[in-house]
C-alpha cells in the first residue's frame, strides 16, 4: 500500500499531474528509473520490498494523534503521496553486497510550514527505534529548546494514541529524558547542547531540525564523527526558510541543486526540494509547489496570509519564508540565471574567424581561480567563450574541497593549471595575447577590474590591447548583469561546451543595491564564479561599444 502510493505520486509528479518543483521532478524520475535499474549488474542498489512490507505492518500499528481530517486513523491509511514517497525511498533502498545498509546516507526535507514536517521527524525516528539494531541511539538536534521539544511532543502523541506499541515505549516527562524503546532497548533523546558537548554520543542515525537556522557545522560535525564508527548511520536535515544570510542551509541547498543538474553524482543523496520558484510567490501554482500537503484549510490560511502580506510589507517575511520557504534575496541573495535555461543556449560549434571580439579578465588572488572570456556579436545575438586557470599543485584540493573534477575540465580545453601553488599571470596574459592569432579575431578591447589586473593591464597594453578598467560596482555592472541574464533567458546568448562555465553560473548569486541595480555577488555566490565575472566585464565592453540599449544607464569607462 505505502509502495503503491509512492510509485502512484511519483508517476503523477513525472507526468505534471503534481505541482511541484523541478527537483522533486528528478528525484521522482530517479526513483522510477532506478527501480528498472535495480536488476542490473552492475547498478549497487536493490529495492527490499520484504523490508517495506515490515514498515506497512508498523504504520498499520501507528496512529495519527492529530491533524485534519486524519486524527484517529492509522498512519498507513493517512499518509499522504510524498510522505509515502520519502519513507520508501529512505527504508527500502539497499546495498546488493549488504542487505541491512541503507542505499541513502544524507536526506533533506525542504519544506515549509503546515505541511507536517515534525510528524515525519518523529514517524522516522519511531520506525527507526523499533526495526534498527538494538541499543541504538536515535537524536534530534535544534537551536533552539522549544523547537526541539516538538520533536519529542509528536513523538510521544503518536505512540499514546497507538495501544499496540505504547506498551514497549518508555515516555520521560523531562525534556532532556531519553524516550526508550524496551523491544531494542534503544532510545531517543532531544539535544539542544552545544557541538561539544555532542562529542560523546554515538547516533545511529541523527534530525537536524530546523538547519535553516544553524549557521554553522559545529552541531552536525559532532554528531557525524559520533557516527564513524556506526555500520548504517542516517543524517537527517529537515527545515524551512529563513530570512538568515549565513544560514548552512543556503549551502546544503546548492550542493543539492548541484546534484540534480549533474555537476556532481552522489547516488547516496536523497532530497526532497519544496518552495515557490520565484516568478510564483505570489500565485497559487507557487502555493502548490512549496506546500505537497494537499489540505485545502491549509491553502485558504496561506492564501489570507498572501493577501495581508501584498498589504503590509511587515508580513512578506513571514509568508515568504514559512509559507514560500523562500530565502530572501536581501538576505541570501538571489540565483542569477536558471541553469536549465543557460543550457538551452549551448551550440555544437561556433566559427569565430574574422570577428571583432571582446575580452574580459577576471583575476583574483594568485592561489585561486582566475578567468578570461571571449565574447562577439550578431543580429543582437552574444556568442561567447569562457577560460579558467588554476593554481597546478593545488588541483586535489580544490577537487576535494569544491567537490568539482578540474582534471576533466582541463582536458577539455575550458581549463588550465598553470603555476605551482599560485596560478601563473605570466601564463594567462600570453594566453590572453594569442586570442587574435588562434580564433582569427581582432580584439576590441580587454574588460579589467583593477584589483590584481592593473600589472596585467599595463603589459597587455604595451603589446598593443586597448585595455579598459571595468569599476566592480553595481551601478556599472548592472547593465551588462541584467543584458547577459535577459540574453539566456530569450535564448539570444550562445556558447559551445563548457560544463565549468555551467557549474559558475549554478553558483552565481546576485544582489541588489539600494537603487534595485543587481550585481554578481562573490560573497553570497555557493562556489567559484570567476567566469561568470569575466564574461560579464567582457559584455560590458561589447555593451558599451555596439550600444545594444541606448537607453542602458551607463558607467564610465576608465581608461
Amino acid at each position: 500500500m505505502i509502495f503503491d502510493k509512492a510509485v502512484k505520486y511519483a508517476e503523477r509528479v513525472v507526468k505534471g499531474k503534481e505541482i511541484t518543483t523541478k527537483e522533486v521532478i528528478i528525484q521522482c524520475n530517479w526513483f522510477l528509473r532506478d527501480l528498472e535499474k535495480q536488476y542490473e549488474d552492475e547498478f549497487d542498489y536493490y529495492f527490499d520490498m520484504d523490508e517495506i512490507e515490515k514498515i506497512e505492518g508498523l504504520l498499520e500499528l501507528l496512529n495519527f494523534a492529530t491533524g485534519l481530517g486524519v486524527a484517529g486513523k492509522t498512519i498507513l491509511e493517512g499518509l499522504e503521496g510524498f510522505q509515502a514517497f520519502f519513507l520508501v525511498n529512505i527504508f527500502g533502498w539497499r546495498f546488493k553486497s549488504d542487505k541491512e545498509k541503507f542505499r541513502y546516507r544524507d536526506i533533506t526535507l525542504f519544506i515549509p510550514r503546515k505541511n507536517a514536517k515534525t510528524f515525519i521527524c518523529a514517524l522516522i525516528i519511531i520506525i527507526l527505534m523499533l526495526t534498527e539494531d538494538d541499543y541504538s541511539e536515535f537524536y534530534s538536534i535544534c537551536l533552539d529548546r522549544e523547537l526541539a521539544g516538538e520533536v519529542k511532543k509528536a513523538m510521544t502523541q503518536i505512540i499514546m494514541a497507538s495501544p499496540g506499541v505504547a506498551k514497549y515505549f518508555v515516555i520521560p516527562k523531562t525534556l532532556s529524558g531519553k524516550i526508550v524503546c524496551t523491544l531494542t532497548n534503544s532510545f531517543y533523546q532531544a539535544r539542544t547542547a552545544e557541538a561539544n558537548r555532542n562529542n560523546s554520543i554515538r547516533p545511529s542515525a541523527f534530525i537536524a531540525d530546523e538547519v535553516g537556522a544553524f549557521k554553522d557545522y559545529k552541531n552536525i560535525n559532532a554528531m557525524k564523527s559520533g557516527q564513524l564508527n556506526v555500520k548504517n548511520p542516517l543524517r537527517f536535515k529537515l527545515t524551512t526558510a529563513y530570512a538568515e544570510d549565513k544560514s548552512i542551509m543556503l549551502e546544503e541547498l546548492a550542493y543539492a541543486k548541484k546534484v540534480f543538474n549533474g555537476f556532481i553524482e552522489d547516488d547516496r543523496m536523497f532530497a526532497l526540494l519544496y518552495y515557490a520558484e520565484d516568478e510564483h510567490l505570489w500565485d497559487d501554482t507557487g502555493l502548490l509547489q512549496a506546500n505537497p500537503l494537499r489540505v485545502e484549510e491549509n491553502y485558504n490560511e496561506i492564501r489570507d496570509s498572501r493577501k495581508s502580506a501584498i498589504e503590509k510589507p511587515s508580513e512578506r517575511e513571514e509568508y515568504l519564508c514559512k509559507h514560500m520557504n523562500h530565502f530572501l534575496p536581501s538576505n541570501s541573495g538571489e540565483a542569477y540565471v536558471n541553469v536549465e535555461d543557460l543550457r538551452k543556449c549551448k551550440m555544437d560549434d561556433f566559427d569565430w574567424s574574422g570577428r571583432q571580439v571582446w575580452l574580459g579578465l577576471d583575476l583574483a588572488m594568485t592561489n585561486d581561480n582566475c578567468s578570461f572570456s571571449i565574447v562577439t556579436e550578431e543580429d543582437m545575438q552574444i556568442y561567447a567563450d569562457s577560460y579558467a586557470f588554476v593554481p597546478t599543485e593545488r588541483i586535489p584540493d580544490k577537487n576535494r574541497v569544491e567537490k568539482i573534477n578540474y582534471y576533466d575540465h582541463i582536458k577539455s580545453g575550458k581549463c588550465f593549471s598553470c603555476g605551482d601553488m599560485t596560478v601563473d599571470y605570466g601564463f594567462i596574459e600570453q594566453k590572453v595575447l594569442e586570442v587574435e592569432e588562434q580564433f582569427n579575431v581582432i580584439v576590441m578591447g580587454v574588460a579589467y577590474d583593477r584589483y590584481n589586473c592593473l600589472s596585467t593591464a599595463q603589459k597587455l597594453e604595451k603589446e598593443g590591447l586597448v585595455t579598459v578598467e571595468v569599476k566592480q560596482h553595481s551601478s556599472v555592472l548592472h547593465p551588462a548583469t541584467k543584458l547577459l541574464r535577459e540574453k539566456i533567458m530569450n535564448k539570444e546568448f550562445h556558447y559551445t561546451e563548457n560544463e565549468l562555465l555551467e557549474e559558475n553560473f549554478q553558483n552565481a548569486k546576485v544582489t541588489e543595491d539600494t537603487n534595485k541595480n543587481i550585481y554578481v555577488n562573490k560573497k553570497k555566490s555557493t562556489g567559484k564564479v570567476d567566469m561568470v565575472v569575466s564574461l560579464i566585464n567582457a559584455i560590458y565592453l561589447l555593451q558599451h561599444d555596439v550600444i545594444f540599449n541606448p537607453d542602458a544607464d551607463w558607467g564610465a569607462q576608465i581608461i
